[in-house]
């Protein structure tokens, strides 16, 4: 490249100058671009401000600080503004001519091989990083330039995108400071985060290793996690923790137990998570109909015959899910016992969940949100918890168990024009419809929060915009947005950690309790926008939780719309967070909460999935076709060799997952208790999952007429390494699960190395 005579020369593969072609490049700024005026590339060379030349500014920014780049490319849309009118490709085709004449352009000139025009079709970001990605896939250079202030900022975002999916270093430079381009970095110490992340997924098994000055806490909780009495029961009797006597009682309680093991995991899904809900709704609807003195008689005496049949289990014939339906229909009043009977998306869940197959369908599946009498039973337990204060002790406030519901979007507010608000209004109606949309995936229906930016000259329209906003959005003004892109991420980050203090409960309004953060790009100040990223990716990381980017579009008719949102900016961080939330759920085998976080991630985790579905299949699922006996005893030895080689190092419920992975995915019921009473060692399994609080430990107490439980005290390794070689093993082929097991964490683990 040369510049004013004097040559700033760059090496193949280099440094890469990517530039949106927008209205500025063509003599246009502040023009439509479907303006009928002919384009002026070169322009004035002493006009200044908006009438000068972006590349020109860039040419020079460039050359001043002795930047030298090896190659430019432009970007440009393929779809004309409107019928008749050339698009910005064809546009840039004719800047590039210029660049590789003779006379270069806007004082640039480069060889012909070094400027390559890279058409976007739309005009958004995502089809700006689909075409960058491509051109990216077949190149490596040593750093990206990503221009903006051009009047192509979709073009320009999308780009940076590209950068972060293809692991190339980029910094942002702006065309009226070309001399200073901005990095958009992970915020510092992202390591440091992870133990947010951890307590707000409620990760305790982890936290032991992570955190060894609470372990004694992060351990009582991990098993009261795992519905396992024992560590509570020993830390009271034997004072084998430092915690007060006075806070362990809870967690030697069952009953306390199972609400914990249910609230904390219920998202999740797994195999052990239903049968914990099985055990849950038995006690529960009984605890609340001993509380009920005015209920008819005709009500009462439904309910006292449906805990009958929980009690006996049917006498061995099943259809509890029935006897449910029956009851729901008799009830009558508003009695917590009958609220519950009348839930009819709990009765569903739970009717799936007695099944026993409720983990072989596809965990897209699973509802979202829960139930309300699920919910409702939540918060009450969460206001008693004494983990909440336990945690605090620690010195970080725990988030709500089933999170908040709320999404948080951040928007950028522009100057004004003439007709703008109502077109705005309905911008904004736009970004809280993608809120709440983006809130059918969590576990509850919270606040959508919507965060408008507003500079000085913004501020009034802001909050006029803000009053006028859908009544059921929270819709906040962020002020004095302005200054560069350090100074835009601190405002943002200031105001955000200002709002409501979080409380480890549900109804906080704290904005760290948000389960999502969308960021909604709107045409404006770049830097502005740029800065908004940072604080976003900043926040997540705070908030522990996702980050999804979206922009606005317009519909066909011209109304402002949201465009399809991508997770790309998780590469800022959260990928890291989430690759190792999921290594620790791969671990112990909680395979679908392993899937919903790598999919939480960007294309970078994605790629895991494959891994961590064919796991989860060969695990719990039926066979792939018809299986002779001995293929069927092969395929139950390689999966209870793999939960024997899992219980041994992680706390989880393996008596109980053993028999689901075997029922009714391999062995319908009379068969495995034809296998079981061959087995002896399998048998004490399916016995020691009875006693368990996944089980039926709570429907047997309730037969006893309460009492204590007494923990379980077979050794589930041994018994599953005995009940392998009771079927025939061990053999060669015993150990495939185990060895994709390790595939799916070593897979994990490269993902997590590459977003460090």
């Amino acid at each position: 490249m040369s510049h004013g005579g004097a040559t700033v020369a760059g090496k193949p593969g280099g440094r890469v100058l990517v530039h949106a072609v927008g209205g500025g490049d063509l003599g246009l700024a502040g023009v439509p671009l479907d303006a009928m005026v002919a384009p002026d590339y070169e322009g004035d060379a002493d006009a200044t401000g908006k009438d000068r030349r972006p590349l020109r500014k860039i040419f020079e920014g460039l050359a001043e600080t002795g930047t030298p780049v090896s190659a430019v490319v432009l970007l440009g849309t393929t779809t004309p503004s409107r019928p008749g009118t050339r698009p910005l490709a064809d546009r840039a085709e004719e800047i590039r001519a210029h660049l590789v004449s003779a006379d270069g352009l806007c004082g640039g000139r480069f060889d012909p091989q070094s400027v390559v025009v890279v058409p976007v079709v739309g005009p958004y970001f995502q089809g700006a990083s689909r075409a960058l990605g491509s051109w990216l896939a077949e190149r490596r250079p040593a750093e990206v330039l990503v221009s903006c202030g051009s009047g192509a900022f979709a073009l320009s975002v999308g780009a940076l995108c590209a950068t972060l999916v293809a692991q190339v270093p980029a910094r942002i430079l702006h065309i009226d400071a070309a001399g200073e381009p901005y990095a958009l970095e992970r915020p510092g110490d992202v390591d440091g985060h992870l133990r947010l992340w951890l307590i707000r997924h409620r990760f305790w098994d982890i936290l032991v290793e992570a955190d060894s000055k609470h372990q004694d806490l992060w351990r009582l909780l991990a098993a009261r996690q795992a519905g396992d009495l024992r560590a509570a029961s020993e830390a009271l009797k034997y004072g084998t923790t430092e915690l007060p006597a006075g806070r362990l009682d809870k967690f030697a309680d069952p009953w306390e137990t199972t609400k914990a093991a249910l609230f904390e995991r219920l998202g999740r899904g797994e195999a052990a998570d239903h049968g914990i809900l099985r055990a849950w709704f038995a006690d529960q609807l009984r605890r609340w109909f001993e509380e009920e003195k005015d209920l008819d008689s005709r009500t009462r005496e439904a309910i006292q015959r449906l805990l009958g049949v929980f009690r006996t289990r049917g006498e061995g014939e099943g259809n509890i899910s029935g006897h449910i339906r029956i009851t729901s229909q008799v009830v009558q009043g508003h009695a917590r016992c009958v609220r519950m009977l009348k839930d009819q998306a709990l009765i569903d869940l739970y009717t799936a969940a007695a099944t026993h197959a409720a983990h072989l369908e596809p965990h897209s599946r699973a509802s979202r949100p829960l139930p309300v009498t699920l919910l409702d039973a939540a918060e009450e337990w969460e206001r008693g918890d004494q983990g909440v204060k336990l945690v605090g002790a620690t010195g970080t406030t725990m988030w709500p168990v089933l999170g908040s519901g709320d999404v948080l979007g951040l928007m950028a507010v522009g100057l004004d024009r003439e007709g703008r608000d109502s077109d705005d209004l309905l911008a904004i109606q736009a970004v809280v419809t993608c809120l709440r949309h983006r809130q059918d995936v969590l576990q509850r229906h919270g606040v959508p929060r919507l965060c408008l930016l507003a500079s000085p000259e913004t501020a009034e329209r802001a909050h006029r915009l803000a009053r006028l906003s859908p009544t059921d959005a929270d819709v906040r003004v962020i002020e004095g947005v302005q200054g560069d892109m350090g100074a835009v991420r601190d405002t943002v980050l200031a105001a955000l950690a200002a709002g409501d203090a979080a409380t480890g409960r549900t109804g906080s309004g704290s904005l760290r309790d948000v389960d999502e953060i969308v960021l909604v790009l709107n045409p404006g100040p770049p830097l502005t926008n740029y800065g908004m990223i940072a604080a976003a990716a900043h926040w997540s990381l705070t908030a522990a939780c996702p980050l999804w980017v979206t922009g606005l579009i317009r519909t066909a008719d011209g109304a402002p719309a949201t465009s399809d949102g991508q997770r790309v900016l998780a590469r800022l961080g959260a990928d890291r967070m989430l690759t190792s939330l999921a290594m620790g759920a791969t671990h112990r085998l909680d395979l679908r909460t392993a899937q919903r976080l790598a999919e939480r991630g960007s294309d970078l985790l994605l790629r895991v999935l494959p891994k961590l579905r064919a796991l989860e299949r060969n695990l719990f699922g039926k066979p792939p076709g018809p299986a002779s006996r001995a293929s069927l005893l092969g395929l139950a030895r390689q999966r209870l060799t793999l939960i024997a080689h899992a219980c041994g190092r992680q706390p989880l419920p393996a008596a109980y997952l053993a028999v689901e992975s075997l029922r009714p995915a391999l062995f319908p019921w009379s068969v495995f208790k034809t296998v079981c009473e061959a087995v002896p060692s399998l048998r004490e399994l399916a016995q020691a999952a009875n006693h368990t609080l996944h089980g039926h430990a709570l429907d047997k107490r309730a037969r006893r007429g309460h009492g204590r439980i007494q923990p379980c005290t077979a050794d589930p390794e041994a018994l599953l390494r005995e009940a392998v070689r009771g079927l025939g093993g061990p053999t060669r082929t015993d150990h495939v699960l185990i060895e994709q097991h390790q595939s799916a964490i070593d897979a994990l683990d490269g993902v997590y190395r590459e977003s460090g």
